[in-house]
């Protein structure tokens, strides 16, 4: 049965989708990125009230969050990287926008977003062959064996990112996703993702229950905020040392009030490599 909660969520990663294609983004010399616009084709981001939504604030957000992953990716290629893995890829190009000789893409997604995918891929024009889609839920799989299973190499460096995919993971999955990763990770990887983030001193379960009141009515798809602290702790535990720690690269997602204050809450980028 899929809950209000579901569509939500569908609403926010097609209207991410549709928003990452207006961007001006970069490829490498064999990469294309002409696909990038045929690979969301048709999908509407349906809001509550059954309209499409507007894309505009997507953009907004997408426009320094776009930039980061994909100098990531650029960097990992140039130092020799030969394993991409796209955690929450969606319908994100980078596949093909960053196609490489010698490296493999792999995109991992729910079943029904990763079949719809393959599907579009298939229609386009362009060498795939190097990207690998993986159906997963991050909710019930383990990703360790989901990886070994696709091919993926524990033993060679990995590049995994990803981009706005924990905020609608519990903690309980986001530490689970964290320790199957480390278990994949062999020495000389990274690790980055997009971190919810509120100020210290604040209840992270209140704020959670708050932004999902305030904005969804009791009914979203919202998860896991926690402070920075926290998110340098969780990296920690898991054998990931966090890149210049004491700097935080961020962007303020949206503000809304907590036990009586008003509470800004941020989009914070965190790239780690094994310790």
């Amino acid at each position: 049965m899929t809950t209000q909660a579901d569509k939500t969520l569908t609403m926010i990663r097609e209207v991410c989708a549709l928003g990452r294609v207006e961007l001006d983004r970069p490829h490498t010399p064999d990469g294309d990125p002409v696909p990038g616009r045929a690979l969301v084709k048709g999908l509407r981001a349906i809001d509550q009230d059954g309209e499409p939504s507007d894309i505009s604030l997507s953009v907004g957000l997408l426009a320094p969050r776009a930039p980061y992953f994909d100098r990531l990716v650029i960097e990992a290629l140039a130092a020799g990287t030969r394993q991409i893995v796209n955690l929450g890829a969606g319908y994100d190009d980078r596949a093909l926008r960053f196609r490489h000789s010698g490296v493999r893409f792999f995109d991992l997604d729910l079943p029904h977003t990763t079949a719809d995918k393959a599907r579009r891929l298939e229609a386009l024009d362009t060498d795939s062959a190097h990207a690998t889609l993986v159906p997963v839920d991050f909710a019930t799989d383990d990703v360790t064996d989901v990886l070994a299973r696709a091919g993926h190499d524990a033993h060679q460096p990995t590049l995994f990112i990803a981009e706005h995919l924990v905020l609608f993971l519990k903690p309980e999955d986001v530490a689970r996703l964290m320790t199957g990763i480390s278990h994949r990770a062999a020495q000389g990887s990274t690790l980055a993702l997009t971190a919810e983030t509120h100020p210290a001193g604040l209840d992270s379960a209140l704020v959670v229950t708050t932004v999902d009141e305030v904005m969804f009515a009791g009914d979203g798809p919202l998860h896991t905020i926690m402070t920075r602290e926290a998110w340098l702790t969780l990296f920690d535990q898991h054998g990931w040392q966090v890149e210049n720690a004491d700097e935080a690269t961020a962007v303020d997602h949206f503000e809304l009030p907590v036990a009586d204050q008003a509470v800004r809450i941020q989009t914070q980028f965190l790239t780690a490599t094994t310790a």
